[in-house]
Parts: C-alpha cells; sequence; structure tokens
C-alpha cells in the first residue's frame, strides 16, 4: 500500500487541469452570478490516474486524480 499523505506533502504538486468559464460578464457582480449558473469547463491536459514527477522534484497530476488522493490519505 502507498503512502499517499507522504507523496502529497514531500513536493510541490501542480494541477494539470485547466479551468474557464462557460459565459463571462463584464460586470463583476453578475459575472459571479454566471460563474454559479452555468459553470466552467475543464480541459485535462494529461490521463487521469497518472502521477509525473519531474527532474526538479515537481509532481503533475489531474485535478480529479489529485481529489481521489487527498481522500484516501485522509486529510
Amino acid at each position: 500500500m502507498t503512502d499517499y499523505k507522504s507523496l502529497l506533502t514531500g513536493y510541490p504538486i501542480y494541477i494539470a487541469t485547466k479551468e474557464w468559464q462557460r459565459r463571462k460578464n463584464r460586470k463583476k457582480r453578475i459575472n459571479k452570478k454566471w460563474l454559479k449558473r452555468y459553470g466552467t469547463y475543464e480541459l485535462n491536459l494529461m490521463p487521469h490516474n497518472q502521477i509525473v514527477m519531474m527532474d526538479n522534484g515537481v509532481i503533475w497530476m489531474t485535478k480529479r486524480t489529485f481529489e481521489s488522493l487527498t481522500k484516501s490519505a485522509g486529510k
């Protein structure tokens, strides 16, 4: 069994999921309401359940992989 808590605390983690808003408005107040109503698009820059460790000690993973690891680590 892998100790996910030590994996998550040892190195900086970069999330490889890009999010942007579905609809935008120039007014900040209305834009916040539209974000809540219409949500966001997500683009994963790498496959799920794949963890990539770079040479400089940086861990890359998707948002869904990070959430599953934190749930299994008990954070």
